[in-house]
């Protein structure tokens, strides 16, 4: 068992040489869910809920089978530079006895108003810039303890209301999530451990007004682990960890590469499944800035309904207006 697991992890990690550029719909790489984001953006070895079709689509097969869930998320995306940047995020999941879970997510980012000019600097107006992705996600196990997981997803990008400013493209996730079984490898009653990984955005180029040249999707590596020491009525604790690598600009050398990457690590705790506080720290290379610091979050369940809020790091440029962005998601399960 443990053979074909690492056996499944290696096919997702020798997947990423053959991708270089630079990446373009770079919103795509925002992190939904405030629950996640309060644990440190580590959630691709749980992936327990609605959100799970983003971090990992083989975390469907687990979710909850008694129930079906809807996340909402809007969060202002760098605030610091203007007030009509935003991100929304709609997600679904739901068991099907005997195939596995299904899910699925829309995702919407303003990029604001635009000023329109020309070469002399005369003013011609305003055009509005946008992106939007649909994604479909399916999770099933194969194996005690083993599941894998697709998603597929269409990305719309209006940056200019002429076709060379109106982008699309298709893409693929590609997950897999393994329980390890403690009691069978004679560990004995520690708790469960998780271990992940996931492929996202494999697809074309995105093709503005036809042109593909230098426009590839911001496609990225994601390994997980989760932990999970104890989990009751009365508490319950996970604890998590996430390293990621866009498969952008690979070929800069394996020191630059080394550098370049992003990882966070967090913990959940529940109180009466009523009360739930998160943790986290996060450090990210990837962009232009570092973004690094604690993550923190929150979160209130009751009936069905839940809210949960994070605050997270900005990138150190940014930090003179505030060092944390703010992100709230409701979800409601019936």
């Amino acid at each position: 068992m443990i053979r074909r697991v690492l056996f499944l992890f290696a096919i997702l990690s020798f997947a990423s040489v053959s991708f270089a550029s630079t990446a373009s719909v770079v919103w795509m790489t925002i992190t939904p869910g405030a629950r996640p984001n309060g644990m440190g953006e580590a959630f691709t070895a749980l992936a327990d809920d609605a959100t799970a079709s983003y971090w990992n689509p083989a975390g469907l097969a687990f979710i909850d089978s008694t129930r079906q869930e809807i996340t909402l998320q809007h969060s202002n995306w760098l605030p610091q530079l203007a007030d009509d940047l935003y991100y929304e995020f709609l997600g679904y999941a739901k068991y099907l006895e005997g195939w596995g879970g299904i899910g699925g997510n829309i995702t919407f980012m303003s990029m604001g108003e635009q000023l329109e000019t020309t070469s002399e600097g005369i003013e011609l107006g305003t055009f509005y810039s946008y992106g939007v992705a649909l994604t479909g996600s399916f999770g099933t196990e194969v194996a005690p303890g083993v599941s894998v997981g697709l998603g597929l997803k269409f990305i719309y990008d209006h940056l200019y209301y002429k076709d060379e400013g109106k982008g699309t493209s298709f893409a693929a996730d590609l997950g897999v999530l393994y329980h390890v079984p403690m009691d069978e490898m004679g560990l004995g009653n520690i708790g469960q451990l998780n271990l992940a990984a996931c492929l996202s955005n494999l697809g074309p180029n995105v093709s503005y007004g036809g042109n593909t040249d230098n426009n590839p999707l911001p496609r990225t590596i994601r390994t997980g682990l989760a932990y999970i020491p104890f989990d009751s009525h009365l508490t319950r604790l996970r604890v998590t960890a996430d390293y990621s690598k866009l498969l952008t600009n690979v070929d800069d050398g394996f020191g630059t590469e080394f550098k370049e990457n992003k990882w966070g690590a967090g913990a959940e705790f529940w109180y009466y499944d009523l009360l739930a506080l998160r943790a986290g720290y996060i450090h990210d290379t990837e962009g232009i800035s570092t973004i690094q610091g604690p993550t923190f979050g929150a979160g209130l369940q009751y009936s069905g309904f839940q809210l949960d809020m994070a605050f997270i790091p900005v990138e150190e440029n940014l930090q003179g207006s505030g060092k944390y962005n703010s992100k709230y998601s409701l979800s409601v399960r019936f």
